[in-house]
């Protein structure tokens, strides 16, 4: 009678009491290993499959089995027997594991099944001498294989251990008896689980292994050594460690609880610095060995400490994971979000491919959660503008523009030109600090009209200054250099307006200090008396002073419209640019001018709007405030439309950095409009009849403003809207910044 997976299904379900006597356990007695081996190769896959053939779940199959393997195992089958049905609970619990960690995200340690740990479980099985045989006996290379047999010979195969489960695979560890050659004294095996050895890309892949991979002076690589391949196992130097998922998640839990908000979580930096630069540093190795990984994974990845801030990364399961490509196409689930998009829909290595799979891995290791559709993260858009573009550049869906914008030399090993411009960006994240967790001291900073702008400004500067080599690191440091010089414009202009209103106000109430440089700037301009002559001489003739009850709705409305466009400028646009490369097109190319004019505008304006009702004519504070706001609400629009119409040409040019649906950090914007928009209403209108004589009234109407300002714009629009509006301007900037380069490389490929 043919083996068959029928009738093992029949015994379990006999030895473990779910059925009438049918299939008597006596008939495993006379399989062969080839009979196993079949069988085992036609256990389903998947667990629906698994269910639908035999009207049971895999998991309760497991539970079943294993409480049946823990109890009086020997009383019902022989040892050899046992052996097998061991090894096929093995290969089931590690089925189960495999599905757990790549369609529900699951960690490996986080595995459960049958009350247990997976992997204690599995750990459980491996020790049984029994198991092991089978094992042995399922996996001894055949007699085609002269090295591989030579290598398999010399392991003492009664020292296996379990080490941990893979995706398609389970790793042991063992000691050599009497190695071929010089060896270490443990070894790793992986051992392909049979139901994969149907695949015949996994089989082809596990078998060439070797000879792809091997290499006798490997010691020094980041590609742990390779002893031998055969059709169903991989076997290799142990590199003890944990992999980079393990150690992620151990930093990742001794981390504070992110914050409520998510936009806000910050970027580990030291991990970016530390792991970050080890990871550049080991595919740049590998690079130089005219090598690629095409399945890098934090669980391909070994974490070595080789002291203080210092790590080594390496690598196994080198060459691509065939089951990525049973993934939904564009979809990542588990570790596949790490796979590129071309390896998931060819099932089949690319040459750009560890680009990808770089990106996605530097966005984990900065502790940020993988987006569902595969762009880079807000929180990269709100404190690293150069980090989001090159990770952008990293992970295009389309290999061919990858490192579209980073500056490389093609002709030159591009890893460690990426590693380079990777340790600039992060070096400007250091000098940030927003990316640190807030402490109390910190969150109460923050809610200053600047919140550390222009400091932080400076540092970037300072760190720019300190890496320009080439020409695109001094374009770099000239646009840090605008953008400084607007915020230390905006806080100067805004602190003098703001020191004037209190000036003012103070000499309303009668009081008597004077600052230094206003008898300085009197003296210069040759005038004397009481009050502040080279000032008063603009005030007009009908603006008392003082006048406390009479001028405070001009005190009260500029006070706080200075603190709030402070902020706003500060806070919110100081760090934006929509220039970084100005569209070719005449349409897009005003879009981005406009914008950006309106940016450099509120770092200016509002300090007019402050001063002149203070300084010439108190009466004019209702039509400074309607222009503020009207202000306000173009500047928007003129942001608003260069937003939309970039990321539009971005989706209409395929670029994957641009979410396909509504973009929520850009809707924060959008929602200012109907906000301004009804807030103009009564000041249109209340500020008209007051202009016209026909409400007097005003300090009502002053209280109002001045409520809007700090109760609305000063804790919302200037405050907790920021990161979301920094977040999604800087995506349509660096959309159109790719757009540019992507029409400058067409036109090139285009030239005759």
């Amino acid at each position: 009678m043919r083996a068959t997976l029928e009738h093992l299904a029949g015994v379990v379900r006999e030895l473990t009491g779910r059925a009438a006597p049918g299939v008597r356990p006596e008939i495993l007695d006379g399989w062969r290993v080839g009979d196993w081996q079949a069988v085992l190769r036609d256990v389903p896959i998947d667990e629906r499959a698994y269910a639908d053939r035999f009207q049971a779940s895999r998991q309760q199959e497991i539970e079943l089995l294993w409480a049946w393997w823990s109890g009086p195992a020997g009383a019902r089958v022989r040892p050899r027997t046992a052996g097998f049905l061991g090894f096929y609970l093995l290969t089931l619990v590690a089925m189960h594991s495999s599905d757990r960690m790549r369609f529900h995200g699951d960690a490996p340690w986080e595995v459960t099944v049958a009350g247990r740990a997976a992997a204690d479980l599995s750990a459980d099985l491996v020790a049984d001498p029994d198991v092991q045989r089978a094992l042995a006996a399922l996996h001894e290379p055949g007699a085609g294989s002269t090295q591989a047999r030579a290598e398999w010979a010399a392991l003492d195969l009664t020292s296996l251990e379990f080490y941990r489960h893979g995706t398609t695979s389970i790793i042991l560890t063992g000691r050599v008896a009497a190695p071929s050659r010089g060896r270490t004294a443990t070894f790793a095996l992986k051992c392909v689980l049979h139901p994969y050895l149907t695949i015949p890309a996994v089989v082809d892949a596990t078998r060439g292994y070797h000879a792809l991979h091997g290499r006798p002076d490997a010691e020094e690589s980041p590609a742990v050594p390779v002893w031998a391949s055969h059709d169903s196992w991989i076997l290799m130097d142990l590199v003890r460690g944990p992999t980079l998922a393990e150690h992620l998640a151990r930093r990742a839990a001794e981390q504070p609880a992110p914050p409520a908000r998510e936009i806000l979580r910050p970027l580990d930096t030291p991990a970016l610095r530390d792991l970050g630069g080890a990871l550049l540093a080991a595919l740049a190795e590998l690079e130089r060995e005219g090598r690629r990984h095409d399945d890098l994974a934090p669980s391909n990845i070994i974490v070595r400490d080789e002291g203080p801030g210092r790590v080594r990364l390496r690598f196994v399961d080198l060459g691509v994971n065939h089951l990525h490509a049973r993934t939904i196409t564009g979809q990542g689930q588990g570790e596949s979000v790490y796979a590129a998009p071309e390896v998931r829909r060819d099932g089949a290595g690319h040459p750009r491919a560890d680009l990808y799979s770089l990106g996605a891995l530097l966005i984990t290791v900065a502790g940020i959660p993988q987006t569902p559709d595969g762009t880079v993260p807000d929180q990269f858009y709100v404190t690293s503008v150069g980090l989001a573009r090159l990770l952008e550049d990293l992970t295009d869906a389309d290999p061919d523009r990858r490192l579209l914008v980073t500056p490389t030399d093609p002709s030159a090993p591009r890893f460690a030109q990426i590693g380079r411009v990777f340790a600039d960006e992060v070096a400007i994240l250091e000098q940030d600090g927003r990316e640190r967790p807030r402490g109390t001291l910190q969150r109460l900073r923050d809610l200053s009209p600047g919140a550390g702008t222009v400091a932080r400004e400076r540092r970037k500067v300072q760190a720019r200054t300190r890496q320009v080599r080439d020409a695109t690191g001094a374009a770099h440091l000239r646009q840090a250099r605008r953008l400084q010089r607007w915020a230390w414009l905006s806080a100067a202009l805004l602190w003098c307006a703001t020191a004037l209103v209190v000036t003012w106000w103070s000499r309303d109430l009668g009081l008597s200090w004077q600052a230094r440089w206003f008898d300085m700037a009197d003296e210069v301009s040759g005038r004397s008396g009481l009050g502040l002559m080279f000032l008063d001489d603009v005030r007009a003739p009908d603006y008392p002073v003082p006048d406390p009850w009479g001028n405070l709705p001009v005190r009260l409305v500029t006070f706080t419209f200075a603190l709030v466009s402070a902020r706003l400028y500060l806070n919110v646009f100081a760090e934006l640019s929509t220039v970084w490369a100005l569209p070719r097109g005449r349409r897009a190319r005003a879009r981005a001018v406009a914008a950006e004019v309106g940016l450099r505008s509120l770092a200016v304006l509002p300090a007019l709007y402050v001063v002149l009702p203070t300084l010439v004519q108190r009466d004019w504070w209702p039509q400074g405030t309607l222009v503020g706001h009207v202000t306000f609400a173009v500047v928007v629009q003129a942001c608003l439309w260069f937003a939309w119409d970039t990321n539009a040409r971005a989706r209409a040019a395929g670029l994957s950095s641009v979410p396909q649906g509504e973009i929520a950090t850009l809707g924060r914007l959008a929602a200012w409009q109907p906000t301004v928009a009804v807030y103009l209403v009564p000041i249109v209108a209340i500020g008209t009849l007051l202009s016209l004589g026909l409400v007097q009234d005003e300090l009502v109407y002053a209280c109002f403003v001045s409520l809007i300002n700090l109760g609305i714009f000063y804790p919302k629009s200037a405050g907790t809207d920021a990161p979301y509006i920094r977040a999604g301007m800087n995506r349509a900037a660096l959309a159109a910044e790719r757009l540019e380069h992507l029409e400058r490389t067409r036109t090139v490929s285009a030239m005759p």
